[in-house]
């Protein structure tokens, strides 16, 4: 086989896989869940054991003072719920909403922390 066409397969190979992994990566922004990975998480402390985070970065797509924002941000703590499979059909109650302190641990940078609890209410 000559070299020059081993070259053009190998480019015309490349050049496909790259188109690809181009449209794979395009479709993970049209996931649902984007923005809820993105945004938020839902940890258990080591340190309690009478709650848990639901952790939340703000964005101007999802502001602090915005209740559809907030709405949406309900909607991705039953997600993380479900998926965790945390709470079942008990419902979960949120104790508080606060920003985070200056020394807290924060490594993911989130603005504002939910403790909240499984079993005291449903969850609307």
């Amino acid at each position: 086989m000559p070299a020059n066409h081993f070259f053009r397969m190998r480019r015309s190979v490349l050049i496909i896989f790259g188109g690809l992994v181009l449209c794979s990566c395009a479709s993970i922004h049209d996931s649902p869940d984007f923005e809820r990975h993105r945004y938020s998480q839902v940890t258990e402390p080591f340190d309690r054991n009478d709650v848990i985070y639901f952790d939340v970065t703000f964005s101007a797509q999802f502001p602090d003072d915005d209740a559809q924002a907030e709405a949406t941000r309900m909607e991705w703590l039953e997600d993380w719920l479900k998926q965790r499979k945390m709470c079942g059909d008990k419902g979960y109650e949120i104790i508080t909403r606060r920003p985070f302190e200056m020394m807290e641990y924060n490594p993911a940078n989130h603005d504002i922390r939910y403790e909240f609890k499984c079993g005291s209410a449903p969850a609307e």
